[in-house]
């Protein structure tokens, strides 16, 4: 088997989501969950989810993301948002996916943002450039380069279930 091959076109996002036939088995459906979320909330994006690594200790980025190499994070808690940062950066990621549904389950604007702006000097630095944040099927895009704190949580809000004046 080629390692370009993929499986046939997505029926919902057509050429705008591939999955390698060589993907992660164990993490395919977090990952094309995750990829769901970006793709719905971003409608001129593109993700790939990539062929898996064999090598041994080798962790490639799991996904392409509008070209550049990314990698989904199921944090256990906000604190390892940090952690997270610091594995897709040695993965040689440019992009970074916050997956909140993976382990956390609930959407902490002000404490998500508390860890996500500490991560201001690897975008000022141009190691990572994008850091999307998903949560039950929607997704956010947050940079600590140009936004501040107090920003970043009101992004993030916009995860948080949207609830309905009862009539």
């Amino acid at each position: 088997m080629e390692e370009n091959e993929y499986y046939d076109l997505d029926e919902v996002f057509g050429v705008r989501f591939l999955i390698s036939k060589q993907a992660d088995k164990r993490e395919i459906n977090s990952n094309i969950r995750a990829a769901y979320a970006i793709l719905s909330s971003f409608p001129v994006s593109t993700v790939v989810i990539n062929a898996h690594s064999t090598q041994k200790g080798i962790k490639n980025p799991e996904y392409t993301i509008n070209g550049i190499p990314g990698d989904r994070k199921g944090v256990m808690s906000e604190k390892g948002i940090t952690a997270g940062f610091k594995s897709a950066k040695r993965q040689g990621c440019k992009v970074i996916v916050i997956d909140l549904d993976e382990h956390i389950g609930a959407v902490r604007s002000f404490e998500l943002s508390k860890y996500i702006s500490r991560r201001k000097a690897d975008f000022v630095n141009g190691i990572i450039s994008a850091c999307y944040v998903v949560f039950k099927g929607k997704a956010v895009l947050v940079s600590p380069a140009s936004q501040s704190r107090e920003e970043i949580a009101q992004i993030l809000e916009k995860l948080k279930p949207q609830v309905s004046a009862a009539s």
